[in-house]
């Protein structure tokens, strides 16, 4: 994704500056995930949610470790699907698994429940592939409409394994040799400023983000323009006390970078 993001911020002026804040680590090997792989291909599922496509594409790469790739394909394709949003939706049609439930933008938990209003899961069997951390209001939804919650986590976001580049990237910020700051998942608010508290730049990092915000010794000069990718990473980041200075209408990596674009227009 970083070369993605680079091309497209060059695209509309701009220098990208990327400093990666987190790495997947997958679980694979786990054996809560191996017994979910087992378990559909046995039929003991009802249906299962998948919240994003790289946790889609690590349930098909673990049944496929396992030798089971063609039959847990084949068993998926007989369960109510529902994917979160377009990406793990990708993931499905690439192994042509049908769809039976997405929910329209911006994708997050509350348009997902709204969708699943008419459903009937009582005494369903539900499996529920997480992304990094569990969510805790969706499977209390998926429970008070009577179904068995199977979670899953197939990846977990760790910290990156050289933390120089973001070290560096936090001292730029503070001293004003970068313009913005663009998030584009929620598990990178956490894991910035894990890794600026570890170096004991977390302060004064906080005093530097946000276009409001001048921070000290920095003679008025506005801080740091924040971008979110939409609205779940901007709870996230308002949830740590950062303020968010642009957010596009449609929670894309794209329009986030047209909408950073115009905000200087």
């Amino acid at each position: 994704m970083t070369s993605e993001m680079a091309g497209l911020i060059e695209r509309h002026g701009g220098v990208a500056y990327p400093a990666p804040v987190l790495q997947e680590v997958y679980l694979r090997d786990s054996p809560v995930v191996q017994q979910l792989v087992l378990d559909t291909c046995a039929g003991s599922i009802d249906a299962i949610t998948l919240l994003t496509g790289v946790g889609t594409q690590a349930l098909v790469s673990t049944a496929a470790s396992m030798g089971r790739e063609e039959e847990f394909i084949q068993a998926l394709d007989q369960l109510t699907v529902i994917a979160r949003s377009p990406k793990p939706a990708r993931v499905l049609r690439r192994h042509k698994i049908h769809i039976d439930v997405m929910p329209p933008e911006p994708y997050t938990t509350a348009d997902l429940v709204k969708s699943l209003e008419d459903w009937d899961l009582s005494d369903k069997v539900v499996a529920l592939q997480h992304y990094g951390g569990p969510n805790r209001p969706l499977v209390a939804h998926l429970q008070e409409k009577g179904a068995q919650v199977r979670e899953v986590t197939l990846y977990t976001w760790g910290l990156p394994e050289d933390e120089g580049p973001v070290l560096t990237m936090i001292d730029d910020i503070t001293q004003r040799n970068i313009d913005a700051i663009a998030f584009t998942s929620q598990p990178q608010v956490g894991n910035l400023l894990t890794i600026a508290a570890k170096a004991d730049k977390e302060t004064v990092l906080r005093a530097s983000l946000g276009a409001d915000s001048t921070g000290e010794n920095n003679n008025g000069i506005p801080g740091v323009v924040v971008a979110s990718v939409g609205p779940v990473c901007s709870r996230r980041l308002r949830e740590a006390g950062i303020a968010v200075d642009v957010e596009p209408d449609h929670p894309h990596m794209g329009n986030m970078v047209l909408a950073l674009a115009d905000y200087w227009q």
